[in-house]
């Protein structure tokens, strides 16, 4: 009994070391590349969110699609969804987290402590840009590439 339940055991501990795998060689294929630059050092790292809509667009974490986290280097930054993306509009907000908080900071009346950027190079004037302004469209095929330029206040 003690051999079957290790047989066991030892195939679920495969397989869940074997099914992710797999599924990122087939997503690596295609996605979409946020290529950041314009950082101010080379401190902490860099988190981009991807969005599919315009719900809670860009304040409202609960409406993002992805994020992900990546290094800073020679400032600049390369954040990679990859994966089965449909065809549709999407829209990316980044922020420097120079101190590795996994926090955007702002003072308290939200002015930001930290650089930040939108796709397109959205830079807001007195309020958040909408969904709309930041969007761009994916075709669902292949890497589609969107270069950010870091905004510091």
């Amino acid at each position: 009994m003690r051999v079957k339940i290790q047989a066991i055991a030892f195939a679920l501990m495969l397989a869940a070391f074997v099914l992710p795998t797999s599924s990122r060689a087939q997503d690596a294929s295609k996605g979409i590349k946020v290529e950041v630059t314009g950082f101010r050092n080379n401190n902490g790292r860099v988190g981009c969110s991807l969005w599919s809509g315009p719900a809670g667009f860009p304040r409202d974490d609960s409406h993002i699609m992805k994020h992900v986290w990546a290094p800073i280097k020679n400032a600049n930054g390369e954040c990679v969804f990859n994966g089965t993306f449909s065809a549709g509009d999407y829209a990316i907000t980044l922020f420097h987290d120079e101190d590795s908080s996994g926090k955007f900071k702002s003072n308290f009346v939200g002015y930001p402590l930290e650089g930040y950027g939108f796709s397109n190079n959205v830079v807001p004037q007195f309020s958040a840009p909408t969904f709309d302004q930041c969007k761009f469209h994916y075709d669902g095929s292949g890497w589609k590439q969107i270069p950010v330029k870091m905004i510091y206040r």
